[in-house]
């Protein structure tokens, strides 16, 4: 189609059909690059649509959504994983089709990766470390001389030793926030539960995150030798979350263990490697460069930069020339949890390398290139594709509002939610009614996790990898756990009449949300001292923590993430003895919330106001 003219330059025009695909964080010079057009031909052309940039900045989806229209071209976004994987073709590395080409005899059976999980206190660090005495190798070696973040240990099964791999990060946030940067590494994961406790709120997590990845569960009911422990009480509880033990009738192996006296070692890494037998083929190619992915980095004093990886397939040497996310450079040396020197590292072996120019972050994956220059070129667009998308505006995940466009494109087929409340009730009854809501049988509603309490960066980090909007009733954000939110763009809305949610969710399922207000968070001050006025009921003496306070607007009062108050208003406001209508941050003040006098010294006040969402 003939070119228009636009101030004399010309912008080559699609047919409507035509695809141009773009990388997340791209400019108008990569469009430009693309159909063959002088960027500033576009840049003209976005001013007419009522958009200013500039050449080489960053734009998001929409805007360059709005200029494909305009010029008759549909733009596709490539996700971060296709980028990556349209990066390796340029240099000759196509993963998939290194996998596709590999036959049945070239896959070798390889150790299972096993990540233990459960509520703090319940004994996992024991456990790990009974599970690490065990190991016969160990032994031999007189013992682990250095924790290098995981490890291997070698266990006699059915006559044949084999070798098990465990992460050594406890907890269930690592194990989310290795997912949430594309790092499924986990095949197996041990639920540590007390014996004498019973089920906890972060078992339930742990569960409910293990879950989420489809990750074959083992229980081990610790603490089996204190006093009040039953362990028949923790096969009950869990029944309530689908795992039901195998006695009776389930297909969960559950193993009695106490690991300070070391009882049931054994017989919990038999049931893992019983289970990695049962549900698991658990094969790889060990005879072609490594790829894998970096567990944790840091930097060490003498060594530079030391990251601790393991090898998901191929088989790792000293002298490779490896790429670990934007880190790139060449093995020096391998260590294992011995702290002996290793020359080869085989599939599912973690092993500690150095030689890496910068320090990788945890989950990244890395791979073996041709050469120093390949990985260095590789690392390095790596670098410029992520600046460019940390310059994009936010990523956008997603939400209720658009949820129903997201549905009629084909883009998801359930609605993933995320319950968090003040008491477990509230979030079990809230549960029960969004479960009942009929949406026929389009779409499914999944509440993938729910909790008690303050809304996590680790209930971020899990809506982030599931694409959930998080529901928060009668709760607000822990700490620094907004600003996570807002910049992974995950959805987070806030209620405290169980209707209302209700009524958003069925309105999002059907289609018909059209929201008109936002809650706007004006100002945070926390509370350093309470004064009696017979007069005035209990003054907060507070400090601005952030924005500003303002006399007036409406207010609620939060203890340790949970909602004590709302609905309140901030009635009198004074600096010092004088009336003041806005106290802004880092100053203090008094605060009078009227009849209110529910405070103690360490509560938060947060004010808010609600303002009118433009609609688009």
């Amino acid at each position: 189609m003939q070119a228009p003219s636009l101030g004399g330059v010309s912008v080559p025009r699609g047919n409507g059909t035509t695809v141009v695909r773009l990388r997340q964080g791209s400019s108008l010079n990569d469009f430009a690059d693309k159909i063959d057009a002088n960027p500033a031909a576009l840049v003209t052309v976005l001013f007419h649509l009522g958009e200013m940039a500039t050449a080489t900045q960053s734009l998001d989806e929409d805007t360059f959504g709005a200029l494909g229209v305009e010029l008759g071209y549909v733009i596709e976004m490539v996700s971060a994983e296709e980028e990556d994987r349209e990066l390796l073709g340029a240099f000759d590395i196509d993963l998939e089709a290194e996998e596709a080409g590999e036959s049945d005899e070239d896959q070798l059976p390889r150790p299972p990766v096993v990540t233990v999980m459960g509520h703090v206190d319940h004994g996992k660090t024991k456990l790990l470390d009974a599970i690490r005495k065990s190991d016969v190798v160990a032994g031999e070696h007189g013992g682990i001389t250095q924790h290098i973040g995981a490890y291997q240990i070698h266990h006699e099964h059915e006559g044949v030793d084999r070798a098990i791999t465990f992460i050594d990060t406890p907890g269930h946030e690592a194990f989310t926030a290795m997912r949430a940067r594309g790092a499924d590494v986990t095949d197996i994961a041990i639920l540590v539960v007390a014996a004498d406790d019973g089920v906890m709120p972060q078992t339930v997590e742990a569960v409910n995150h293990a879950q989420a990845a489809g990750v074959p569960i083992v229980v081990a009911v610790n603490k089996i030798d204190v006093d009040g422990a039953n362990p028949a009480k923790v096969r009950q509880q869990l029944t309530e979350y689908n795992l039901v033990a195998e006695e009776y009738g389930g297909d969960t192996m559950f193993v009695d263990v106490a690991a300070k006296p070391g009882i049931g070692i054994d017989d919990l890494v038999e049931a893992v490697l019983l289970t990695a037998d049962a549900s698991l083929d658990l094969r790889a190619n060990p005879n072609k460069d490594a790829r894998g992915v970096a567990i944790e980095a840091n930097l060490d004093r003498g060594r530079g930069a030391v990251a601790t990886v393991l090898v998901q397939s191929g088989t790792l040497e000293v002298g490779d020339a490896i790429v670990a996310g934007t880190a790139h450079g060449r093995v020096r040396a391998m260590i294992d949890e011995h702290g002996d020197t290793v020359d080869v590292a085989t599939p599912a072996r973690p092993v500690q390398v150095t030689g890496l120019t910068s320090v990788p972050s945890a989950g990244d994956t890395f791979l073996v290139a041709p050469d120093d220059r390949t990985a260095r070129q590789i690392a390095e667009k790596r670098q410029a594709a992520e600046r460019a998308a940390l310059l994009a505006k936010r990523r956008k995940r997603i939400s209720l509002e658009d949820f129903d466009a997201e549905l009629k494109k084909g883009k998801v087929e359930s609605l993933n939610l995320i319950l968090k409340g003040d008491v477990s009730g509230a979030v079990e009854a809230l549960e029960d009614a969004l479960l009942k809501i009929d949406v026929g049988d389009e779409v499914e509603l999944r509440v993938i996790h729910r909790g008690v309490g303050a809304i996590t960066q680790n209930d971020v980090n899990l809506a982030t990898v599931d694409s959930a909007v998080i529901l928060g009733f009668n709760v607000k954000y822990g700490e620094r756990v907004e600003e996570l939110a807002d910049r992974e763009g995950v959805d987070v809305k806030f209620y405290s009449v169980i209707y209302q949610a209700i009524d958003d969710i069925e309105a999002a399922l059907k289609g018909m949300l059209k929201p008109e207000y936002e809650e706007v968070q004006l100002g945070t001050a926390e509370i350093r001292e309470i004064f009696r006025s017979s007069k005035f009921g209990n003054i907060a003496g507070s400090i601005v923590r952030s924005g500003e306070i303002r006399r007036n607007s409406k207010a609620r009062v939060l203890r340790a993430g949970t909602v004590v108050g709302d609905n309140l208003t901030i009635e009198s406001l004074k600096r010092f003895k004088d009336d003041a209508t806005e106290v802004r941050e880092g100053f203090e003040c008094g605060i009078g919330l009227g009849t209110f006098n529910n405070i103690t010294e360490g509560d938060i006040i947060e004010t808010w106001e609600m303002r009118e969402i433009p609609r688009t």
